[in-house]
């Protein structure tokens, strides 16, 4: 979002109507789904778990090596950034209500996140999602809906409105449907599908759109550890289309993942500890003919390294570093000077199963 020659100001775009029961949906659709289950005859009995998170980003904007000399120099458009780096505190509880009918199991599920970052207090999240899970002997099945009403990314100039430094922000709506099969005794073979939709603030409405994701993967058990490997081909399309801001990509995603059997710390075996590595790999080419999408293509690498220790079959504590890098292709000099960025993550994640 490069600052174009200035024209006359257009008057400010009106803010869109926000439906006051929106946010609210999956929790209605949940005490819904809960209140038809008191009723059922079917053996069951409510689980859930609640889990603490911190992690640390050494570049929580995603600025580039230029943004960030510009911040030190205290640029005015980087004037929205209290730190580049930050700490985010979060917390989520998941309550369960799995049902025992025959070889059926059917479990209901509704999870509640919030995170609140320290020092950049408009990065916040509270999120909700619903999900129905069948588990029958070989096979899984699931279907999930979540919303996210308030993700804050950071603040652009907006070039085609107040001309001032806006709070670019979205809501995210997503359906997502899960296949798992067991063909074999150490094969597990995976499918999946979801929906997204963008919807942009007031300031931003020329980025609202929905992406579509189709994913196939494959995890096999070998005697000293689990290998996971799979292929996403993901797409967006821009409903409001503007020529010069046209964001429309595909993508390939390759993502792969190593990880250990659970091995214990002492002799007695009472604490047992897993490591983990992750690798995501993402091709995104875009459609747009504008200067800022034409001919752009970003590649994002992203390796997570982790270790979960289990204190007990109730409580375990989890350890991660990611580094994230994106590289960019473009004609552009200001889109390689602008969006290419490195970022470092620390996490840790205390969970607690009830």
């Amino acid at each position: 979002m490069i600052p174009t020659k200035r024209k006359p100001p257009k008057p400010s775009p009106k803010p869109r109507a926000v439906s006051l029961l929106r946010p609210f949906r999956p929790i209605l659709l949940s005490l819904v789904l809960f209140l038809g289950l008191a009723h059922s005859s079917a053996h069951a009995q409510l689980t859930g778990s609640v889990s603490v998170s911190t992690s640390y980003s050494d570049n929580v904007f995603t600025l580039s090596d230029y943004d960030l000399s510009r911040f030190d120099d205290d640029h005015s458009l980087l004037s929205f950034v209290k730190t580049t780096d930050d700490l985010t505190l979060g917390t989520k509880v998941e309550l369960a209500y799995p049902l025992h009918y025959r070889w059926w199991k059917i479990t209901p599920s509704v999870t509640g996140t919030i995170s609140q970052n320290v020092s950049n207090t408009t990065k916040y999240r509270r999120d909700a999602a619903i999900k129905l899970r069948v588990d029958r002997y070989y096979w899984n099945l699931s279907a999930q809906f979540a919303h996210h009403p308030h993700i804050y990314f950071r603040d652009f100039t907006d070039t085609d409105g107040s001309y001032k430094l806006e709070n670019y922000s979205y809501s995210r709506d997503i359906y997502r449907a899960d296949l798992a099969i067991k063909p074999f005794k150490n094969t597990t073979l995976k499918t999946n599908y979801r929906i997204e939709e963008f919807r942009y603030n007031e300031f931003f409405t020329e980025a609202d759109g929905k992406a579509t994701q189709t994913g196939l993967a494959v995890a096999y058990r070998f005697p000293a550890l689990t290998l996971d490997a799979g292929y996403d081909y993901r797409t967006f399309d821009n409903e409001n289309l503007v020529n010069t801001k046209d964001g429309s990509y595909d993508a390939n995603i390759y993502h792969g993942k190593l990880t250990l059997p659970k091995m214990p710390i002492s002799d007695d075996g009472k604490i047992m500890w897993q490591p983990s590595l992750a690798l995501n790999y993402q091709q995104r080419y875009y459609q747009g003919d504008g200067s800022w999408y034409g001919g752009r293509a970003d590649y994002l690498y992203t390796m997570k390294a982790g270790f979960q220790w289990y204190f007990s079959s109730q409580l375990n504590l989890s350890l991660d570093y990611s580094h994230i890098f994106r590289n960019v292709e473009s004609n552009n000099e200001d889109v390689l000077r602008l969006k290419e960025y490195g970022e470092n993550r620390f996490g840790a994640v205390i969970n607690y199963k009830f």
